[in-house]
């Protein structure tokens, strides 16, 4: 059996023709942010979670649960550029369109800060409102249809993952159906490959204890690090710098 020679020296030259086709071989440090999704039912502290992210936080507003939240974490001297989107139940397309357009601006221009935090509430929502600027209309859509939209949303999250900032897609909960049939379980409403395109996904829920309910966080996956998937953040620990610190000090 014979083996083939090695020949570094050819090697050398392919790699450092590559190099100057633009690949490199310096060490890839990786930022200390995260991609990250929170998602669970009503009143389970998913807005007060993404509020404990690092400031600047460039909150987008499309539900109605933020009300008495905000307030509170400016009150402590946090800053929040907060805006508000409300999605007219019915209107003329353009009026969607001019929406949509009017989203895409502030987020890409949020995403050229050097430090802070962009959240999304809810993703679901504004996932609708994609949807509504392309089709104007929800029902009466084809799946494959939806192409174009998934593709402006890959588009942003791909420019989120190139900013140094945070982002948290706050994630709306709806009933699984299986054949026809509801089921006790719940899935996240909104665009499906969200979970597969964030860096980490959170169920968020409370827990009663002898002290009174507390919000609590479990890891669903992680993966930048895996390990610590299946993990619960309780009370105290249900915030975005004792998650950040896990993911990347751990």
């Amino acid at each position: 059996m014979t083996t083939q020679k090695v020949q570094p020296n050819k090697d050398q030259a392919v790699i450092t023709q590559l190099k100057a086709m633009g690949f490199s071989d310096e060490y890839v440090e990786t930022p200390r942010r995260l991609i990250c999704a929170l998602e669970g039912l009503e009143f389970v502290g998913k807005t007060h979670f993404s509020l404990t992210a690092p400031e600047p936080i460039i909150f987008n507003d499309v539900d109605l649960g933020t009300e008495g939240v905000i307030n509170k974490f400016q009150e402590q001297g946090k800053q929040i550029l907060y805006h508000r989107i409300r999605v007219p139940k019915s209107a003329d397309k353009d009026i969607y369109e001019t929406l949509w357009n009017e989203f895409k601006n502030r987020i890409y221009k949020a995403y050229t800060l050097k430090r802070g935090t962009v959240v999304w509430d809810t993703e679901s929502e504004i996932n609708e409102l994609a949807r509504l600027a392309k089709f104007g209309k929800l029902t009466q859509v084809m799946p494959h249809h939806y192409q174009q939209v998934n593709r402006e949303l890959r588009d942003i999250i791909d420019y989120a993952y190139d900013a140094p900032i945070n982002t948290i897609f706050i994630r709306k909960l709806k009933s699984k159906w299986v054949d026809n049939v509801r089921t006790r379980e719940y899935e996240a409403s909104g665009w499906a490959d969200m979970d597969y395109k964030c860096q980490v996904t959170l169920r968020l829920f409370k827990e009663e204890t002898d002290e009174g309910s507390q919000f609590c966080a479990q890891i669903k996956k992680c993966r930048q690090n895996p390990d610590v998937a299946g993990e619960i953040l309780r009370g105290p620990m249900c915030n975005f710098e004792f998650l950040l610190g896990l993911v990347h000090d751990k």
